[in-house]
């Protein structure tokens, strides 16, 4: 039976004889047909080149290639494809720019063998299988037949160099033109890492030079001056003698060298970029010229390089991409024109517009928490606080101001659970978390968050994970069987983030769970997959009738199995104080547990709906003030002067109950606010200093707590002078 696919394989030999021998032995081979894929081992890599050929109809979308008894260790993806390990043994690489007829791509892998034996499998974008084979297998002996066959085997072919010119290296030189006796630039990519190559001028061999560690190079060199101007070929050649060509013109070397228009060079970029940034080079050079832009570590080791055209008015620009898993540190952008040198200094930086911090790290209970941080403008910042049982202490929407800036602060009752609290700050998609010890120091734990609750599988979701800086942690993808469906390695930027999507190809609809651990430490996520609206009859209930400000409500109910449910909470005067999407299991069980009665909430009936499509239950819940309050101040009839000292004080706050201050001026405009502590028994007392600029008039001090609000009138006249 004829084969549909041509193998092609390598076995490196490494001879340690005074020095190292890599040698190139082909494995297998058969007829070509649709794929052929050729491999060649170095160590313990191996590189892949997985060509399509012209007769194929189909584009390669998928390879998957499997490793026996053995493991990866890596890999390294040609242009436009990604890949993931779906186990220890297998890797699958998907490219949303598939590998056409008569295009190869080029996988470089890592395995804990020098000559692994592979299984690979390659198909279309309908999974549609276009060619599978085995490279790498061991050959097999003749033995027990009594019949000695080794004498008739033919001798093993000489060692081939390993090849160094693939066919997807590229070649440029710069200028494209050059003249007899000048300086050109010799430009090269996708070759293989760290080979000897060398460079010709026609049969004139000029120049010998090896790959970077990437497979590029850049070189300096200079056309003879016996090179007659015509059109001429440059040439690349690695030691197997292949090659890659340039053919261009050799101009006639002017008669004079006049003095060009001299413009400086100049290089501008963003001091500040963040992974995934588009990144714009920008500056000045002569006209007409050509610069190398030069990429550097903050070590001074160069990470990339590639060239811009100057325009006839001496400028340049190009853009970037800032690879999500960029490290966070200092770079150098380097800009050369072949004569000299400008750098600038730019710095990468997370990923999130958004930040937030304390002042300490460690508070006790009764203590104020100030939470500050920086965000985008325009759009608030919701704030939540959860206690070490993951119960709910405090949520808010906060505002930012014109520069960027927010600010809130939540009060630590005095019977506070001690242990580590998490702060987390949403802004649309961004999420940051923040850890704080009460009582304790605190522990930097995990969690994890996702952009969306439910997904087509067209989606790539993301997570957003917080925990220790440098940590490496394990996620697992557990599908609705829970059954693992997919698992990677995850690493922790320096500032405690990081970022991760993944593809949804292959998966069904239902309920998921995104599960990463580090050590004993775990958190997990459920998201749902192509799950819809319309959930036939809700039923819906809370563990309580009654609740007063600052209680949290756990949410239970029943519906039609895999679908999505919204829940609403209003206050009696129609203000929606939280929405919420959940989903319905395959038990057809739904559950909340992040609903809360705020703080300064009202009394009265409040509302709770559940809507699915065109299916909606609502159901009425009870808030009650937990007692009278009062408000008094220390002056009948309350009048001061600028500059006094006012107690304010009362009592039926609610019992060690956070207790907020507001001082209004006209039209309830918000002054100033205090943020106290009631005591056990709902009592409170403060001080508030009379700002010497406040107008004479007549002022309002409103008191907000969990049992409701309260205000007294306070006028404000003229100091005595």
């Amino acid at each position: 039976m004829l084969s549909k696919v041509l193998l092609k394989s390598s076995i490196i030999l490494a001879l340690i004889i005074s020095g190292t021998l890599t040698a190139f032995i082909p494995i297998a081979q058969a007829e070509p047909d649709l794929v052929t894929v050729t491999a060649t081992n170095t160590g313990d890599k191996t590189l892949l080149q997985v060509a399509n050929n012209p007769s194929d109809t189909s584009d390669i979308a998928s390879f998957t290639v499997e490793i026996k008894n053995g493991n990866f260790k890596s890999f390294t993806l040609g242009n436009g494809w990604i890949g993931k390990k779906t186990s220890p043994t297998t890797i699958t690489f998907f490219s949303s720019n598939p590998t056409k007829p008569g295009d190869s791509t080029i996988f470089t892998i890592s395995t804990d063998q020098s000559a692994p034996d592979l299984v690979w499998t390659a198909s279309d974008a309908n999974n549609n299988q276009l060619g599978t084979g085995e490279i790498g297998a061991p050959a097999h002996s003749n033995t027990g037949t009594g019949t000695n066959t080794s004498s008739n085997k033919p001798p093993p072919p000489p060692p081939t160099p390993t090849r160094g010119v693939l066919d997807t290296s590229t070649l440029r030189i710069i200028p494209s033109t050059p003249a007899p006796g000048f300086e050109i630039r010799v430009v090269g990519q996708s070759y293989t890492s760290s080979i000897p190559l060398d460079l010709y001028i026609g049969s004139q061999k000029i120049d010998s030079f090896s790959s970077d560690s990437s497979g590029n190079f850049v070189i300096t060199a200079t056309v003879p001056t016996t090179i007659q101007p015509g059109s001429i070929d440059f040439i690349v050649k690695d030691q197997a003698n292949n090659q890659k060509t340039f053919t261009t013109s050799i101009k006639p070397a002017p008669q004079s060298r006049s003095t060009p228009q001299s413009v400086p060079l100049t290089v501008n970029i963003p001091s500040i970029l963040h992974p995934g940034d588009i990144d714009v080079i920008n500056g000045t050079a002569n006209p007409g010229s050509t610069v190398t832009i030069t990429v550097l570590d903050s070590n001074g080791t160069s990470i990339t390089t590639f060239t811009a055209n100057v325009d006839n008015n001496g400028r340049y620009s190009v853009s970037r991409t800032i690879p999500n898993d960029v490290r966070f540190g200092g770079y150098t952008i380097s800009v050369s024109d072949g004569k000299g040198k400008s750098n600038k200094v730019y710095t990468v930086v997370t990923a999130h517009k958004l930040t937030i911090e304390t002042s300490q790290a460690r508070y006790n209970p009764g203590d104020a928490v100030v939470i500050n941080g920086t965000s985008i403008t325009n759009t608030p910042v919701s704030i939540v606080i959860l206690d070490p049982t993951g119960n709910q202490v405090f949520a808010k929407d906060v505002n930012v101001t014109a520069d960027g800036k927010i600010s809130t602060t939540y009060q630590i009752s005095s019977t506070a659970i001690i242990g580590t609290y998490s702060i987390t700050a949403s802004q649309g998609n961004d999420q940051v978390t923040l850890n704080i010890g009460v009582g304790v120091d605190r522990v930097a734990a995990l969690s994890v968050s996702m952009d969306k609750l439910n997904y087509e599988v067209t989606d790539k979701p993301v997570l957003n994970i917080s925990a220790p800086p440098g940590s490496t942690l394990n996620l697992v993808i557990v599908d609705p069987s829970n059954q693992e469906k997919f698992a990677d390695i995850i690493s922790v930027g320096q500032d405690g983030f990081a970022t991760y999507s993944f593809n949804l190809t292959s998966y069904t609809p239902g309920i998921y769970s995104a599960v990463i651990t580090r050590g004993n430490d775990k958190a997990v996520k459920d998201f749902a997959v192509g799950l819809q609206t319309g959930c036939g009859q809700i039923s819906i209930r809370t563990v309580k009738d009654t609740y007063f400000p600052g209680d949290s409500i756990l949410i239970f109910g029943n519906a039609n199995p895999n679908c999505i449910i919204q829940l609403d909470l209003t206050d009696p005067n129609g203000f929606q104080s939280k929405v919420e999407q959940t989903f319905v299991d395959k038990s057809g069980i739904f559950s909340a547990f992040d609903f809360r009665i705020p703080d300064d909430g009202i009394p009265g009936t409040w509302k709770l709906d559940a809507t699915s499509g065109i299916n909606h239950k609502s159901i009425p819940i009870n808030v009650r003030s937990s007692s009278v309050m009062t408000v008094g101040l220390d002056k009948s009839p309350p009048i001061y002067s600028q500059g006094d000292l006012v107690t304010i004080s009362g009592s039926g706050a609610g019992q060690s109950a956070g207790v907020i201050v507001n001082i209004l001026g006209t039209n309830n405009t918000s002054l100033q606010t205090l943020q106290i502590q009631s005591t056990n028994r709902g009592d409170y007392s403060t001080e508030w200093l009379i700002p010497k600029d406040f107008s004479p008039g007549t002022y309002t001090v409103k008191i907000s707590s969990v049992a409701g609000k309260i205000t007294t009138p306070i006028t404000i006249q003229p100091s005595a002078r």
